[in-house]
């Protein structure tokens, strides 16, 4: 026993040195980030194409069919192009999200389907991955393991508790308008903020933030509209700042010029006011007021235990790095209401246009924009402490020193409390979105759905079937399903599937239909 217990001793020490050690820190979090993300990319492969996927590539589908091979890649987008000028007439001006949502890659076959989720996970931890990177490296003088770490602990908040998983990384034409563009707009900042540390931009960085700036200034409203407020956040302060020479202020002014030409273009199309036709719209000033306090309460109901304790643990942590930073960090009142006005930023447009927010998508975003507000303002309040802490005299620091084990304890016993009293392990622990895709593997409903689409898809692309009827699905897993057929033939979305398809009818037998179908069969 006591060769054991001395095993256990030097295992023990031997692994708190390894973990001392930054390097180790970063290689411990990175593995656990992405062992997290395995199941929800092994449940790809059991996707399938939902909704308005349908509606958005019906061009692009029948430009894929009516060629071969790489002939198919302008015809492709062109059909794309020509998508997003017909919705931006009839329906709403997002142009860039139309035609991105047209390039589905399942038009070219449903068995790629699976790359969507690679291709919108990918972008997410990529915009997300540079930011944090740009910010807290490049600019607050962080090492790169500390600002791994902590866009891994963003992250993770962000992908395991994002309120509708299947409208985040699954379905393509709800991601890649939101969840998607809301990361491209973090990497387009994350260049801007670079190319303001080094007081220039290179052209080729220049070409690439001109195409970011198009492609955001044609998407969702929430996401447009905060990256339009930041632009021009962006150039007051080259503007003001005298460090800043007159070739950055010119190219920071062109971009604000590009991005807000495109964001015209989008609000002015004739599809705004057609659309808006169904609605009452609320007045800008009660929208604004209306999305201080809605933002406020969707926090409070967003926020559970895991999320504080993570927040809390992310503080302490950047509170022991702040040595390495000589950021002031003042005014911390100020910063609490200029990131929180960014958040609420993205409720206007919904609350303006139709005086709620409608989607999940929408929150989707909504989330990601708390956890940000979140995350910024631990460590701007890290920050903020540490520099009260040294300009605190001599005795009054080796008080604080000799009190930080009685400290530490005493923040430990709050957040073993916190997660005692306040852990829910239904929803905070169980319903996580990697918990969520590993139920539907495990269970087996992920199979099913999947060998039942199939066997549909079958008929869809059967040239002798001109009139489609399919039964209801056994099981519809949570990240997966998303709506296909309905009962009603005359259904918006059961033509939009017939046009995509070229098919005279397409139904889903209601359970009288199907029971009389299996009747008959026998």
């Amino acid at each position: 026993m006591e060769i054991i217990y001395q095993l256990a001793i030097n295992g023990w020490s031997k692994l708190l040195e390894w973990g001392k050690k930054e390097k180790n820190q970063e290689r411990l979090v990175l593995t656990c980030f992405g062992i997290s993300l395995i199941p929800l990319l092994i449940l790809s492969f059991y996707n399938h194409p939902a909704m308005d996927d349908f509606n958005y590539g019906v061009l692009t589908r029948w430009a894929v069919e009516a060629h071969s091979g790489l002939g198919c890649v302008i015809p492709v987008l062109k059909a794309a192009v020509e998508r997003a000028v017909h919705i931006w007439n009839v329906w709403q001006g997002t142009f860039s999200f139309s035609f991105l949502a047209a390039l589905r890659p399942s038009v070219l076959t449903e068995k790629l389907t699976f790359i969507q989720t690679f291709i919108l996970l990918g972008v997410f931890v990529t915009g997300f991955w540079y930011f944090f990177q740009v910010v807290l490296h490049r600019l607050l003088g962080f090492s790169r393991a500390v600002a791994s770490i902590t866009v891994c602990v963003a992250l993770t908040l962000c992908i395991q508790y994002v309120p509708y998983g299947v409208e985040a990384f699954y379905w393509w034409n709800g991601s890649i308008g939101y969840t998607g563009l809301f990361a491209v707009m973090l990497l387009m900042f994350g260049l801007i903020l670079s190319g303001m540390q080094d007081k220039k931009i290179s052209w080729k960085r220049m070409v690439s933030l001109v195409v970011l700036c198009v492609i955001l200034s044609g998407g969702m409203y929430p996401v447009a509209l905060l990256t339009g407020v930041l632009l021009a956040m962006a150039l007051l302060d080259v503007l003001v700042g005298k460090q800043y020479g007159r070739c950055l202020k010119l190219q920071i002014l062109l971009l604000n010029v590009i991005y807000y030409a495109g964001f015209v273009l989008s609000m002015i199309a004739p599809g705004n006011e057609r659309r808006q036709r169904f609605f009452v719209p609320d007045t800008p000033f009660g929208a604004i007021y209306k999305s201080y306090l809605e933002c406020l309460a969707y926090m409070r109901e967003q926020t559970n235990a895991v999320i504080i304790l993570a927040i809390a643990g992310l503080f302490l942590y950047m509170l022991y790095q702040m040595g390495s930073t000589r950021f002031s960090f003042g005014c911390p009142l100020l910063f609490t209401f200029v990131t929180y006005s960014l958040v609420t930023v993205m409720w206007v447009p919904g609350l303006f246009a139709v005086k709620f927010i409608s989607g999940g998508r929408y929150y989707n975003i909504l989330y990601y924009g708390m956890v940000l507000f979140y995350v910024a303002n631990a460590i701007y309040y890290a920050g903020w402490l540490r520099r009260r802490y040294e300009a605190c005299t001599e005795p009054a620091q080796s008080f604080f020193r000799s009190a930080k084990s009685v400290l530490l304890g005493t923040a430990g016993i709050c957040c073993v409390v916190t997660g005692m009293v306040k852990l829910d392990i239904v929803r905070d622990l169980e319903e996580i979105t990697t918990a969520t895709a590993l139920k539907s593997l495990v269970y087996g409903e992920a199979r099913v759905y999947h060998e039942e689409m199939k066997a549909r898809e079958e008929l869809y692309h059967d040239p002798k079937v001109q009139v489609v009827e399919v039964e209801e699905l056994t099981y519809k897993p949570e990240l997966l399903y998303w709506g296909t057929l309905t009962t009603d033939p005359e259904n918006s979305q059961n033509q939009a599937m017939c046009r995509y398809y070229g098919k005279e009818s397409m139904v889903l037998l209601g359970s009288e239909e199907t029971e009389e179908k299996q009747e008959s069969s026998q």
